[in-house]
């Protein structure tokens, strides 16, 4: 009689070539998405801040020298403001967190940033620090 082969459970092993694939896909994702709105704008606003000693307008006052009156008015103009600057890093940013979810072995993900120990901790700021979150 011969012994009943044990299933595998999902996440063990030596992953496949369909996690290799995933990982370049994301990592492919992650570099042309933050290339894009984060490194290559900011890249060129250090230039223009540095040559004109100054960051450019505020998203608050613009162009004036005070503040708007505070009120609703206000704050639906700063969150439409505030929306317009930043919609496209947070596309980028629910592609990449769909990415690590579709993409990329849980057992690695689970293997490097798991666990109680202080190495996961360091290694996920490290990964947080290109994107400048």
């Amino acid at each position: 009689m011969q012994a009943e082969a044990q299933p595998r459970r999902p996440g063990t092993g030596a992953p496949g070539p369909a996690a290799a694939i995933g990982t370049a896909i994301f990592l492919l994702l992650a570099v042309a998405g933050l290339f894009y709105v984060k490194w290559d704008p900011y890249f060129h606003k250090a230039f223009a801040a540095a040559a004109h000693h100054s960051l450019g307008a505020s998203i608050v006052t613009g162009k004036t020298a005070a503040a708007p009156a505070t009120g609703w008015t206000a704050a639906w103009d700063f969150t439409v403001a505030y929306g317009k600057d930043i919609w496209e890093a947070l596309v980028v940013g629910l592609v990449l967190g769909s990415g690590v979810q579709a993409l990329l072995p849980r057992s690695w993900l689970l293997r490097v940033l798991g666990g109680t120990h202080y190495r996961g901790v360091a290694l996920g700021g490290a990964a947080a620090v290109p994107s400048m979150m």
